[in-house]
């Protein structure tokens, strides 16, 4: 099944639902995120039906397209949940805006003053503090929690 997030803007849900999709509305304190849709897709049939509206809705909107393996999640929970986040550090929530970014590692070492090892380590605590196996769980959370 399709379904795509939107954070905090009722009109991008009510143009998404018009549609003939499924939207849930998501909350986000940050005014960066008001303009954002996220939509995961599981399978090429999925991406192939929506392509042309995904067009459409990224001419007004900011579009995050997650791409998932379906061998490992089900489709209803296509996006990790958790807590809002607030339990990361200032430089755990600035190394996971890096991450989503994709970011390469000699970059986000460097500005964030961290060895290599160093950066796998946090990778490896954040993972664990949020209860997710990988850095594409750690992206398809963040986009949902936090404002990055």
């Amino acid at each position: 099944m399709i379904r795509f997030h939107v954070f905090s803007n009722p009109k991008a849900k009510d143009f998404i639902e018009e549609s003939g999709y499924r939207c849930t509305m998501l909350e986000s304190a940050s005014r960066r995120m008001v303009n954002t849709v996220a939509i995961g897709i599981t399978r090429e049939s999925e991406l192939k039906k929506v392509g042309g509206f995904l067009n459409a809705l990224s001419r007004e909107y900011c579009v995050y397209l997650i791409l998932q393996d379906s061998r490992n999640a089900e489709v209803e929970d296509d996006i990790v949940s958790s807590p809002s986040g607030l339990y990361l550090t200032g430089k755990e929530n600035e190394f996971i805006a890096h991450v989503v970014n994709d970011d390469v590692v000699k970059k986000t070492c460097h500005d964030l003053s961290l060895s290599r090892s160093g950066y796998y380590k946090m990778l490896k605590r954040i993972l664990g503090k949020l209860d997710l196996e990988s850095a594409e769980q750690l992206r398809s959370w963040a986009l949902v929690h936090l404002s990055v």
